[in-house]
């Protein structure tokens, strides 16, 4: 299954081989280097897949959690949207962090990127994000449907 991927990485040369691996995979990948591009993004894309998201996205600020705080963002407004989080030096307490409070898909760090585990953390949050997105429509439709009978029932 193919995605619509957003790639959120300050470091251009980690933004490119990102962006090329999964184009090479098929998806729709869209890369920005900020918070804000970020941002900008989510506002403007409607059935985003998944965001891959660095944690830390001003190195030369080692408290910078830039990431985190998309993370928690997209967890809130984007509720279908899956997120990876890598890093380049993260530690075990931020890839806890990740997965408790904020719930992201998976936890990479940025050598992994050649990966076949990493592959499939992306093929799999893809294709959790259009399972979730589906199911949620099909909710809505038979919930309008009963609603529609229950009407004509009390219009008889």
């Amino acid at each position: 299954m193919r995605g619509k991927i957003l790639i959120v990485e300050d470091f251009a040369d980690w933004r490119e081989l990102l962006t090329g691996l999964l184009q090479r995979e098929g998806h729709q990948v869209e890369a920005v280097a900020t918070l804000q591009e970020a941002r900008e993004v989510l506002e403007q894309t409607k059935d985003l897949d998944l965001a891959i998201v660095d944690i830390r996205l001003v190195e030369a600020d080692e408290t910078n959690q830039d990431g985190m705080e998309l993370l928690d963002q997209i967890r809130k407004q984007e509720s279908f949207t899956q997120v990876i989080m890598i890093t380049g030096h993260g530690t075990m307490e931020i890839q806890r962090r990740a997965f408790r409070e904020f719930h992201a898909f998976d936890f990479f760090r940025k050598e992994q990127f050649d990966s076949e585990e990493f592959r499939a953390s992306v093929h799999e949050a893809v294709e959790q994000a259009s399972r979730e997105r589906r199911a949620a429509r099909e909710h809505d439709y038979i919930r309008g449907h009963r609603y529609d009978i229950w009407q004509r029932k009390q219009g008889s």
